[in-house]
């Protein structure tokens, strides 16, 4: 059984419109040229359906298009202090905030650069060129044709080679008007040998918003990416996003997904495991509550020799939120020795919350070191709420309790103990808002 998303297809999103925001950006004839075609594949492209294995459980046949625009930009420009003030920002090697798809702050780091696609120099320039949708193709859907028809806001993380940036790079997106199409790509490129974390910080105002948001890793030879997604979007933001990781030799990319806010948040979030020695570890925690729906597919492909991908992904529901997961490891002929695990594991915390979980293996070849899959869906302990409660400790605060220590196994998964403690403030701070 599918839930239903709303109507029917544009009106404001028109090809004069996606050209019009490129001239007004600037767009070198090369990202013109990416624009215009995923204009015209975005006008032949149906919705996806819930034939679609990946939207089973999401029904979009019906979403209206109609009454959203691309911002104008930022509401107001305040000055760099003023800027971060609303955010609550913790320590940064780099920080970049948008406000509407408008770069408002950028501040550089040692041995990284965080710079708007627009503000980009030749080198920079460069590198988008060559890396700009090869990890999230164009045509993949009718939802990416969308995003880079109307790519605003772009941003590129470049890693100078042989460096270990000393804390996280921030990215911070704010859309806090109403009605608002957001369509923001973030890409990581890494040189060899160097380490780097990077945290997005996705919001959005009270009002409506529509986001299609696309991310792509690349992190090259023996190089580490560290890639936390906190979505923290407004109660009536839809979200289509794309994540896609392509680690070089002996590469490792770690996808952190907490999600805590949005109306409906969907994500396709896929590592594509080609060279020698590549790793991919994919985490997620999602808290939902009232009628909060959330969808992630995850593919973890191994293709290359020598590869290994850890998965786990938990969600506590609340209320009539609703959480659905489609997960594929796929080991191919030429993945010998290759090593999988894939999780998934729910708490349902009412009687109208519900999960539903479809982990898949894929195996080509018999050279697997492991390929491991599992699933769990169900009510919180009865017995263990009476232990804590006989302790006096109220049933919302036992339940609480019982649901971070749920997603405490995720949370340990991160490895910067500050960024740890601060993901699990916004677990402390979701569990209050619904309690």
């Amino acid at each position: 059984m599918s839930s239903t998303v709303e109507k029917a297809m544009p009106g404001l999103l028109t090809p004069a419109l996606s050209r019009a925001i490129g001239e007004q950006l600037g767009d070198p004839a090369w990202l013109a040229e990416i624009r215009q075609g995923a204009a015209q594949a975005a006008g032949a492209l149906s919705m996806p359906t819930t034939m679609e294995r990946p939207w089973k459980y999401l029904d979009v046949s019906r979403l209206d298009l109609e009454p959203y625009t691309p911002a104008a930009g930022a509401v107001v420009r305040p000055g760099a202090a003023e800027a971060r003030a609303p955010y609550g920002i913790g320590p940064a090697s780099a920080l970049l905030v948008q406000n509407n798809s408008e770069t408002i702050v950028a501040e550089p780091g040692a041995g990284v650069t965080v710079v708007d696609f627009a503000a980009a120099g030749a080198a920079q320039q460069a590198l988008i060129r060559e890396h700009l949708a090869t990890g999230v193709p164009v045509e993949r859907n009718r939802f990416t044709a969308l995003h880079y028809a109307f790519l605003r806001g772009g941003v590129l993380v470049d890693v100078t080679a042989n460096s270990e940036v000393d804390g996280p790079v921030r990215i911070v997106r704010d859309y806090e008007q109403g009605g608002q199409f957001a369509a923001p790509h973030t890409l990581v490129v890494t040189g060899a040998n160097s380490r780097v974390s990077i945290v997005e910080d996705y919001r959005s105002g009270p009002g409506d918003v529509l986001a299609i948001p696309a991310v792509e890793l690349v992190p090259g030879p023996g190089s580490v990416v560290t890639y936390t997604a906190l979505h923290r979007w407004g109660a009536e933001t839809r979200v289509f996003g794309e994540q896609r990781a392509l680690p070089g030799r002996d590469a490792a990319v770690v996808g952190v997904n907490v999600a805590v806010g949005g109306r409906v948040v969907k994500s396709h979030i896929e590592s594509s495991l080609t060279e020698r020695g590549s790793s991919s570890e994919l985490y997620g925690l999602i808290l939902g509550d009232d009628q909060q729906q959330f969808d992630f597919y995850t593919v973890q492909d191994h293709i290359g020799p020598d590869t290994r991908s850890d998965l786990l992904f938990k969600a506590a529901l609340r209320g009539s939120a609703r959480s659905a997961y489609y997960g594929v490891t796929r080991v191919g002929l030429g993945a010998r020795r290759a090593d999988a695990n894939q999780e998934n594991r729910n708490l349902l915390l009412s009687k109208k919350a519900r999960a539903d979980s479809d982990p898949v293996l894929e195996i080509l070849t018999n050279d697997v070191i492991r390929a491991s899959h599992g699933a769990t869906a169900g009510p919180v302990s009865e017995d263990q709420l009476f232990y804590l409660q006989a302790r006096a400790i109220p049933r919302p605060q036992a339940e609480a309790l019982l649901v971070r220590g749920f997603l405490a196994q995720v949370l340990d998964r991160v490895r910067d103990e500050a960024l740890r403690e601060e993901l699990g403030a916004v677990v402390v701070a979701k569990l209050g808002a619904a309690g």
